[in-house]
């Protein structure tokens, strides 16, 4: 076993190896190739066939400044999608009980109760104050 696992280690040194965005396109193969078990389509199939050699591509490059600039652009991109998903589901949650405005200086989201009427708010983030205005 560990001579397999020290040609492995051979053939993957100077390589880029994996990160997140492997792990994406993995999850991707996997859910497509769920789907493709049921629905037996050819054009899923190939997308499947594709999604794997670009794993094997970017795993096995030596290009690696460039494999972790895709991988840093997707991450940034990830992290907006995550945060206003998390957010929808905290807005989801609190209706009734919480209002978000965001803050108009740093862009910050601020949780608010549920007062009618017409507020001043200091930023957590900031310290600006702004008003707000809730409507119940």
């Amino acid at each position: 076993m560990n001579g397999l696992k020290y040609k492995i280690a051979k053939i993957m040194e100077g390589r880029y190896g994996v990160d997140a965005l492997y792990y994406a396109l993995f999850v991707l193969w996997v859910v497509l190739a769920v789907i493709n078990i049921f629905t037996k389509n050819t054009v899923i199939y190939v997308i499947t066939l594709l999604i794997v050699i670009l794993m094997l591509f970017r795993s096995l490059s030596k290009n690696i400044s460039r494999r972790r600039r895709e991988n840093d652009i997707f991450l940034s991109i990830f992290r907006k999608i995550r945060s206003e998903a998390v957010l929808l589901k905290d807005r989801i949650k609190d209706v009734g009980k919480a209002r978000y405005r965001k803050c108009r200086h740093c862009h910050a989201i601020t949780r608010l109760p549920v007062k009618r009427g017409k507020h001043t708010v200091k930023c957590p983030r900031c310290g600006e104050k702004f008003d707000v205005h809730i409507i119940i």
